[in-house]
């Protein structure tokens, strides 16, 4: 039951409304004195972690582990992964549905890049912005309501209509 207390992590359904850009938020959190480590399933979406506290870890194979500052985007994910949360860590990850995160961006602009800084996909560091915003609530619940108001100019673009 300890264990249970001090790593928590499970998923957050989306409303409706944001059913075509987004199939879930996942978390996870380690309130104990050491690093824990988890899989992460394949979800053939691409996602963007958001890492809170210390540094989250993502290790690709025995030899390479990735860092995740702040946010990183990664997919589609087509296998199985371990990630590392350092005490104190928090993450947050939004799973884009289909192609919902490349009619945001564009293919062409990611394709051959990931993982990736989202930030280097706009002009603006808004990813970082974002990232400071969901940073000061702590309440998951609260984040996940800040990304999809943060989405909602997009639900009514033509960027995010069905691919004909």
């Amino acid at each position: 039951m300890r264990e249970l207390e001090e790593n928590l992590n499970g998923r957050i359904v989306v409303p409706d409304e944001f059913q075509e850009v987004f199939s879930h938020f996942y978390f996870a959190e380690n309130r104990s004195s050491a690093t824990i480590t988890r899989t992460l399933m394949p979800s053939y979406q691409t996602i963007m972690i958001f890492s809170f506290g210390i540094n989250a870890y993502i290790h690709q194979n025995s030899r390479d582990r990735i860092e995740v500052q702040k946010c990183i985007v990664l997919g589609p994910v087509r296998k199985a992964f371990e990630y590392s949360l350092p005490p104190t860590n928090r993450i947050l990850v939004a799973n884009f549905k289909d192609d919902a995160f490349y009619r945001f961006f564009g293919a062409a602009a990611i394709a051959d890049h990931l993982p990736i800084d989202p930030d280097s996909l706009v002009e603006e560091n808004c990813f970082t912005v974002l990232w400071h915003k969901l940073n000061e609530l702590v309440n998951r619940e609260d984040q996940v309501r800040y990304i999809l108001d943060f989405s909602r100019p997009y639900l009514k673009s033509e960027m995010l209509l069905p691919a004909s």
